[in-house]
Formats: C-alpha cells, sequence, structure tokens
C-alpha cells in the first residue's frame, strides 16, 4: 500500500515516545525485542490515515525492510554470519533506492550525490581521546586508529568487529570521554582535533558519509538544539517532505542500530549485529565503487548519534571511517587511505586542562594541522 500522510501526521506518529532513539532494553532476547519494535512501528504506519500531499512511502517495502533485518539478526544468532549478511545486503538495496542523505565530503562536484544535498561545510571539526598509561611526549600517530600490528587490542565496536581498526571521531570532547567512559581528572588521555582533507588531488579519495544521527524526536521540534555538544541538524533536511518520507524506510535500520549495549563485560552483543553488518557492507561498497577512471579510492563513513547512554545521544554526533588501505609504511602500519583522509592537530593531554571545554578551545585556536608521518 502507498500510504499519503501528511507533514502533521508524521509529526503524530513519532510523537510516540515508544519510537524514540536510542533504545534501553532488557538484555534478555535481543530478536525478539526488535521482532517487537518493528511490529509496532508497522502498525502505527498502517493507523496512519491516508490523506496527506506530501509524504509518501509504501509500507509493503517497509515491511520487507523490516523483514530482512529480522531475518538477518536471527540468522547470526544461529551461527550463520554469511547467510545474516546476504539478508542485510538485500535489505540495503531497498534503504538504498531512497537514500536518507549522503554527505559529500571531497570539493570535487563531478563525483556523484546519491544523497538529497550536498554539504560543503569545511568548517567540520572532529576530535578523538585516547587513554594513554604513562604522561610521556607523543606523536599524532597515537591519536589515529589503533595500528594494524596491534589487531588484537581491537575490541568489538559498535560499528567494527573485534580485530579491525576503524577510526572513530565525535564532534565534542565531552562526548569522546563519555564514549570511552574516561574519568579526563583521574586518567591519562591524548585528544587532538581532525580536519577532513577535501583536495581529491592530495588524497586520491572521494568520501561520502552517510546518515545515521538523526532521531524520530529531531522532527518534533525544528528548532530544537544544543548549542553547546553542538548536536544540530539543518532545517532543510528536518522539513524537507522528500527527507521525512525516505525516513520512513529507514527508521527500522536506524533503530536497528541504536541499542544502547546492555553489558560492557560480555564479550558478544547482540545490539551490534546490524551495524556491523552495516559497515560490512559499507567496505563492500568501498571495494565495489570505481572512481573517476578508477584514478580515486573511496572511502564511506557513517554520522550516528551515540548510544552509549541518552545522555550522550544529546552530545554531539559520531563518525566511524573503516580502514580500507594498505599499510601507509614499513615505519607506519597504518591505512593509507586514511592517513591521506585526515590531518590533525599535536596531542594534548587532557588532565591538564581544569574543564574539558577549556580543552576543546584550545585545540580549536591550536592550528598545527599536519598527516601522521610528516
Amino acid at each position: 500500500m502507498i500510504l499519503d500522510i501528511s507533514n502533521s501526521e508524521f509529526k503524530n506518529l513519532f510523537e510516540d515516545k515508544k519510537l524514540f532513539l536510542p533504545i534501553r532494553w532488557d538484555g534478555y532476547d535481543f530478536l525478539h525485542t526488535l521482532n517487537g519494535l518493528f511490529d509496532y512501528y508497522i502498525k502505527k504506519l498502517d493507523l496512519l490515515p491516508d490523506d496527506g500531499h506530501d509524504i509518501r512511502v509504501d509500507t509493503k517495502v517497509v515491511k520487507r525492510a523490516c523483514g530482512l533485518l529480522s531475518k538477518a539478526v536471527s540468522h547470526y544468532l544461529n551461527g550463520f554470519p554469511s547467510k545474516a549478511y546476504s539478508s542485510f545486503e538485500r535489505s540495503m538495496n531497498i534503504f538504498m533506492d531512497r537514500p536518507l542523505r549522503i554527505y559529500q565530503k571531497s570539493v570535487t562536484e563531478q563525483f556523484e550525490d546519491r544523497g538529497n544535498y550536498r554539504n560543503n561545510d569545511d568548517s567540520l571539526k572532529l576530535f578523538r581521546v585516547t587513554s594513554v598509561s604513562d604522561n610521556r611526549p607523543y606523536g599524532r600517530e597515537r591519536v589515529f586508529h589503533t595500528p594494524y600490528n596491534l589487531r588484537s587490542k581491537v575490541s568489538t565496536c559498535r560499528y567494527s568487529i573485534a580485530g579491525y581498526p576503524s577510526l572513530y571521531l565525535g564532534t565534542s570532547l565531552d562526548l569522546c570521554c563519555e564514549e570511552i567512559h574516561l574519568n579526563p581528572h583521574q586518567d591519562f588521555a591524548l585528544a587532538s582535533i581532525f580536519k577532513l582533507e577535501r583536495t581529491v588531488e592530495y588524497s586520491n579519495t572521494n568520501i561520502q558519509v552517510i546518515e545515521l544521527g538523526v532521531k524520530p524526536q529531531d522532527f518534533l521540534n525544528i528548532e530544537r538544539y544544543n548549542e553547546r555538544h553542538e548536536r544540530r541538524i539543518d532545517n532543510s533536511l528536518l522539513e524537507n517532505s522528500s527527507v521525512r518520507a525516505a525516513y520512513l524506510l529507514w527508521y527500522p535500520l536506524i533503530a536497528a542500530c541504536s541499542y544502547i549495549r546492555v553489558s560492557k563485560k560480555d564479550p558478544f552483543a547482540a545490539e551490534y549485529i546490524i551495524p556491523q553488518l552495516l559497515m560490512q557492507w559499507v567496505r563492500c561498497e568501498i571495494g565495489s565503487q570505481p572512481g573517476i577512471e578508477d584514478e580515486y579510492n573511496q572511502l564511506i563513513g557513517i554520522r550516528y548519534f551515540s548510544c552509549a547512554s541518552q545522555k550522550a545521544s544529546e552530545m554531539g554526533f559520531n563518525y566511524v571511517f573503516p580502514t580500507s588501505g594498505k599499510q601507509k609504511s614499513p615505519d607506519l602500519p597504518y591505512c593509507s587511505v586514511l592517513a591521506k583522509s585526515f590531518y590533525l592537530s599535536s596531542p594534548v593531554y587532557v588532565h591538564e586542562f581544569e574543564h574539558l571545554y577549556e580543552c576543546e578551545q584550545y585545540l580549536r585556536k591550536k592550528g598545527d594541522f599536519d598527516f601522521i608521518g610528516s
């Protein structure tokens, strides 16, 4: 059924707090919990009056996507990861027929932008905080992704499996510390500020970022934003009818990626099944997308709100970029694609500042950006 609803009905749908994200659950049966959310969401869609003007969605397509996501989780929990990915890949074919938003992060406009808008905001600056065990000087490499030769140190993360390094960044130091449960006044930690290298002639990389950072709550009050932590979403995105229609389709995927982990002490997290399958899909996309005349690397990242806690989800945005290139050099066991895509400040010790905000402002003004190994 093709459902045509109004903007007011769209907002009424997402006023339901049972659909708010992220989701805290009981930790008992993830598949049952996920199916319960999908069933509830589909019933809510079916009850919407078909008398709108702008927002059209095919509810059969939404149901099919939900079924494939559930099947992926079922296969994974039954010990069939390849079947899980096959089902998930089929769901992504549905989602990518109507992308929510894909940001183009390179300056060259001739690259295809598969989303609804382009974003050439060069003001984007991201942070990374890394715990260290001592108080000696470190170079930029220490705050980059975990080096390839230390894969054994990489634990399972929301968007990456154990042993697979990815570069996780955040839009504020508060958020970065919250993500790794760091007490900035008791622990030794380094912080740096990162910027994207947008000049394709240097980076040789076309960068795209998939948007998963929109919550249902964000549509309820367009003027609402947290100025301190910069969790801002463009009004042009939230008010656009085609984006709202795409969100009705993408909500199940975003929700499936947005369960708060019940226990970080357990070696396996069911909450990470769909996010990790999504990152696997992203890595396959990187390998399957040729650049202009096959000259350019492809790098696809994900922007998402934190699911470390309800509090953290309002503290900004996280970005994750997978490693995809060979080792930069024998002496630098880091991804060559990421090493050319980001330049960063020399790290500072967080504990040397009275407040995180003071440290953040210092990094924003520091200006000594360079690439690792330079």
